[in-house]
């Protein structure tokens, strides 16, 4: 239990600084500078390193090497795909079972919608602004009441976010998406099922551009 919970810690941390970009794409994570670092034995830390590989944001050559994985073109269109496949499917689970109030998702578009634009340079602050404006993707899959579908979107929800994050930055994006986000609810409120999922469609297509273009512009190496 000991080393679970140490494990936990070293993951949050560790999870933390891949997806704020501290710990930068193709960076090598060297067990004993981490260990001394943050005062933990090396076996919880491996452990880490293992949980963090099933989240696809490290990546090992086994006896050489543990980095941070890159980030490229390639991989957005995955994770992008994934995540319009697992959003619009929860569109679909609603509109089977005509659920139309969804409370949790209007609570978290209203938290998201009080909240300042932390600066670029308090990678803290952003990373809090961007677990709640995330939130209102995560209850709209949540509100489907599919377990496995959730689990399904646990599972890409950490490389999502280092996409995520660079969204944040991308200027205007961020006002656009609430409006967009909002919409979405609407359709849904109004028991139109199919033009919600279109337009959430649209919404995730566009940001998947955005950020194409930025990494074209811009390789992460």
């Amino acid at each position: 239990m000991e080393i679970k919970g140490v494990t936990n810690s070293v993951v949050e941390y560790l999870r933390s600084k891949i997806i704020t970009g501290e710990l930068a794409a193709g960076q090598r994570l060297n067990e004993n500078d981490l260990a001394s670092r943050l005062d933990v034995s090396r076996p919880p830390l491996r452990e880490a390193f293992r949980v963090l590989e099933n989240e696809y944001l490290v990546g090992s050559i086994p006896r050489k090497r543990t980095y941070v994985t890159i980030l490229s073109v390639e991989d957005l269109q995955e994770v992008y795909e994934a995540r319009e496949m697992i959003e619009c499917y929860a569109i679909e689970l609603l509109k089977a079972k005509n659920i139309r109030d969804l409370p949790k998702v209007d609570s978290a578009l209203d938290r998201a919608s009080k909240l300042s634009v932390p600066p670029n340079d308090d990678s803290e602050q952003c990373l809090n602004y961007l677990e709640i404006f995330a939130d209102y993707h995560v209850k709209l899959v949540e509100s489907a009441g599919n377990c496995r579908l959730i689990n399904c979107y646990q599972a890409i929800s950490s490389n999502l976010a280092r996409y995520q994050f660079m969204y944040l930055r991308i200027p205007g994006a961020l006002e656009s998406s609430l409006k967009e986000h909002r919409q979405v609810l609407n359709f849904i409120e109004k028991g139109d099922y199919d033009r919600a999922k279109e337009y959430l469609k649209s919404h995730i297509n566009r940001s998947f551009e955005l950020l194409r273009s930025g990494i074209v512009q811009n390789p992460i190496t």
